[in-house]
């Protein structure tokens, strides 16, 4: 039996015995509270690309149904989404084509191309949740954040947003059963079965313990490519009014990641600070090393083709970044959010911005922008980028 039935099954089962508790429930006038819940979110983007080659414009479209029902300490959630892109060269559609994520054995995703438009439907949360006095069981399609890293995510593997992603609206489902343990009220152990594309049981155990002004996280993972320890510290530094963290992962790579990567181990590490500006504000700034990524520009296309046929995710090509961002209110209904990236191997930056305004309770409107400054013989790793620019809306429904 292929190890993602045990996800169908869980759910299948709970299911059932539920609901038959609930018939005897309301047969003895003993019906549990219960709730549902329907909503979602449309937005559309007037958008225009500029590539080293060619330039177009055109518009990226999508819709999310949500779906919640809620009866005493059971939670049940759907998700669902379809993407519409329109581009004038159909070329550069492939721009907006969507990356598939590891953790998922079953398919739930559609997609078709024509011409000059690309349609993508997909199931990204579908998940069964049940809370206990000290624990709480998922089962399912459900987002899963590991790690304490804000722009760059070295130890979250399970769907991890890519670092140049202009909209972080919603972190991709993975196929997983998740069981969190609360020891004590400043311990608690998360313990995570997931299953691949190539229907590989895959699990990742973390112990995490709050400080009195920080947090700490141990994790050991076994995965199809990979097997690592990683660990977390965060402190609130008073001399500085900043969390300062950083994480370190050390991992040996199996067999076929050996033989795809010429390497056989992977380490990662991050340091970072983040800080409050004003009310609303925070800067946050990030160093990070990756020991799969190109120590100079010219391995770039090796290591492109490397991780195209991995399931690591890679943080880029390089082996050192750094990032700055900033974000802030401005006349309350007005924020904005500023990203600066640096190569510190081939010694370029790319910067995005995204600026929203809440026009009323349930409209958005919306620019975005990523762009990389040309310096000559575009060479680098920013400057085979899209400079691109968005304008467009979000209503939530």
């Amino acid at each position: 039996m292929k190890p993602w039935l045990l996800l169908i099954a869980c759910t299948c089962v709970q299911a059932i015995a539920y609901e038959a508790e609930d018939d005897f429930a309301d047969l003895f006038g003993e019906a549990p509270q219960s709730s549902t819940t329907l909503s979602g979110v449309f937005e559309a983007n007037l958008v225009s690309v500029d590539t080293p080659a060619q330039n177009s414009w055109g518009t990226n479209q999508f819709a999310r149904l949500e779906y919640q029902h809620k009866k005493d300490d059971n939670v049940w959630v759907l998700h669902t989404q379809l993407d519409f892109d329109y581009m004038e060269q159909s070329s550069l559609l492939s721009l907006f084509a969507k990356q598939p994520v590891a953790d998922r054995a079953l398919d739930l995703d559609w997609q078709e191309r024509h011409d000059h438009q690309l349609w993508y439907g997909q199931v990204d949360w579908a998940y069964w949740q049940r809370a206990f006095n000290n624990a709480s069981i998922t089962v399912g399609r459900q987002p899963v954040t590991l790690g304490l890293g804000r722009l760059f995510s070295p130890l979250d593997p399970l769907g991890a947003f890519n670092v140049f992603d202009l909209d972080r609206l919603y972190k991709s489902g993975v196929d997983a059963i998740k069981l969190d343990y609360f020891i004590t009220d400043t311990l608690q152990t998360q313990s995570i079965l997931t299953v691949n594309q190539n229907d590989k049981l895959q699990g990742l155990q973390t112990i995490k313990g709050n400080l009195e002004q920080g947090v700490w996280l141990v994790t050991a993972a076994i995965r199809q490519e990979q097997h690592y320890l990683s660990a977390s510290l965060q402190h609130y530094q008073a001399w500085l009014d900043a969390d300062v963290y950083g994480e370190l992962l050390y991992g040996d790579l199996t067999s076929d990641a050996q033989a795809q990567f010429k390497a056989s181990e992977q380490k990662r590490a991050l340091l970072g600070m983040s800080t409050k500006v004003g009310a609303n504000g925070s800067l946050t700034f990030e160093w990070l090393y990756q020991s799969l990524g190109a120590s100079k520009r010219a391995d770039y296309a090796l290591w492109q083709q490397r991780f195209t046929h991995s399931q690591i995710t890679p943080m880029g090509l390089a082996k050192r970044y750094m990032a700055l961002s900033y974000s802030n209110e401005w006349r309350d209904l007005t924020r904005y959010e500023l990203l600066a990236m640096h190569n510190l191997v081939d010694n370029h930056s790319t910067v995005s911005a995204v600026v929203t305004h809440s026009a009323s309770d349930n409209l958005q409107l919306r620019l975005a922008l990523a762009w990389t400054p040309k310096q000559g013989t575009r060479n680098s790793e920013f400057e085979q980028f899209a400079d691109l620019l968005q304008l467009g809306i979000r209503y939530y429904f």
